[in-house]
């Protein structure tokens, strides 16, 4: 019994011991665990603290480029293009300087001689008299301003048909109309772009323009940019030139001639769409009138009512290429073409 006891009370305390056992393992494992967190809470307090020592850095260095940008000096400015002056015909006042400045030299020829002693004729006496005439003159024209330099008030009052003319404009104080050449116009207008003219330059529209050294055609560019595209305009002007011998020649000649509808068929742009006729520009310059009886029967249609024979709109579009044949008909139309589709 004592024994039974004994084991009884040895189990007791076993049992006892093993709960400590337990309890102090679950408090080590707690103390454990906090101090797992509290070391876990640390390292990214830290992360977080070099973080913000990182973004501070990085804006002081922002800062710090963004300082040296603005002390940066600012680039120097390009300088102005040189302009080179092309040679130009004299105008009609350098022509006038010249002319009294070759007299004044001629009378100052005949001033020497005299002071050498040579006896003047009485027409050589004569013209020394008109020394002080001359200089005064001369002090006038000198002073006077190029007409070419001055700007006038211009209004358009036509669209020139061939294009390869340009356009006319009423010049105020001006009774006749001066042209002006799509070379000459700002910017110069390029010979296979002639159809620019009717977009920039409408009938009645207001313009600043420029009597060139000419004195026969005008230029709503200034001095400066005339100057510096003088290669170009003469360029352009060449193209023109050749484009009128060939219109003089080849379609006005021919067509006159020949009284009939051409055989040749030429390219075109319907430029305007009417309801009993058409325009189309052919060879890049010439606006010529189409009726609606003679275009093509898939572009025309016969109107119920008034039996009109109409274009047909749906069909025949602004933009669209054609080729017709071109015939000049005085009695029709005085000094048109007529064109056939």
């Amino acid at each position: 019994a004592e024994a039974d006891e004994a084991e009884a009370d040895e189990a007791e305390a076993d049992e006892a011991e093993d709960e400590q056992d337990a309890e102090a393992e679950e408090g080590s494992e707690e103390t454990g665990g906090k101090e797992e967190d509290a070391a876990a809470d640390a390292e990214e307090d830290e992360r977080a603290a070099e973080a913000e020592d990182g973004a501070a850095d990085g804006e002081e260095e922002a800062a710090a480029d963004a300082t040296q940008e603005d002390e940066a000096p600012a680039a120097a400015p390009e300088p102005p293009r040189e302009i080179v002056r092309p040679n130009y015909p004299a105008t009609e006042r350098e022509k006038e300087m010249m002319k009294l400045k070759k007299k004044i030299r001629e009378i100052e020829d005949l001033e020497r001689k005299q002071a050498e002693g040579t006896k003047l004729a009485a027409n050589q006496e004569a013209k020394l008299t008109k020394k002080e005439g001359l200089l005064e003159e001369l002090a006038l024209v000198e002073a006077a301003v190029e007409p070419h330099t001055v700007e006038w008030n211009a209004t358009v009052s036509e669209i020139c048909n061939p294009l390869f003319l340009g356009i006319n404009l009423k010049i105020e104080g001006k009774n006749d109309v001066m042209p002006m050449s799509a070379a000459h116009m700002n910017p110069p207008i390029h010979a296979d772009c002639l159809g620019e003219i009717n977009a920039r330059y409408q009938k009645g529209k207001d313009l600043k323009v420029r009597i060139m050294r000419d004195n026969k055609t005008c230029t709503d560019m200034s001095i400066d940019e005339e100057d510096m595209r003088y290669a170009e305009s003469n360029e352009i002007l060449e193209q023109l030139k050749e484009m009128k011998e060939f219109d003089d020649t080849k379609i006005m000649k021919e067509l006159w001639d020949l009284a009939a509808w051409s055989d040749t068929e030429y390219p075109g742009t319907v430029v305007s769409v009417k309801d009993q006729c058409i325009f189309v520009r052919v060879l890049g310059a010439r606006e010529v009138k189409v009726g609606s009886e003679n275009m093509k029967a898939s572009m025309v249609w016969t109107d119920p009512s008034s039996k009109v024979l109409k274009v047909k709109r749906e069909v025949v579009k602004e933009g669209m290429q054609v080729d017709i044949r071109l015939k000049w008909d005085w009695e029709r139309v005085k000094g048109s073409m007529i064109v056939k589709i």
